[in-house]
């Protein structure tokens, strides 16, 4: 029985990995603006969160979309998907402050 060729060894999950660079791009300046808004010499930041929510919003469901295709993909070869999945979960985090702004009706 032959060994399985160094392509079949390594098949990495691009897509995962596209993902979950694309969510981290998004994910740590969101966060940044948090932390420097829960200071109270820095309420004035916030607006940067306005600024950013629609381009969170658009980049998370890029991330999502490409992180189910990740999935299906790595299923379909019969592999472990991690990495499509945690760009999938990240995808889905930066959308929910979207919806949630979207169908409360408190705002």
């Amino acid at each position: 029985m032959s060994s399985p060729s160094a392509a079949e060894r390594r098949a990495t999950d691009s897509l995962g990995i596209v993902a979950v660079i694309l969510a981290a791009f998004v994910l740590l300046p969101v966060l940044m603006i948090f932390l420097i808004g829960l200071t109270p010499g820095m309420n004035a930041i916030w607006w940067l969160g306005i600024v950013l929510l629609p381009i969170m919003a658009f980049l998370g469901i890029v991330a999502l979309v490409i992180g189910v295709v990740g999935i299906v993909r790595r299923v379909r070869q019969h592999r472990t998907p991690v990495l499509s999945i945690v760009g999938a979960g990240l995808g889905l985090l930066l959308v929910l402050p979207g919806v949630w702004v979207l169908v409360s009706t408190t705002l």
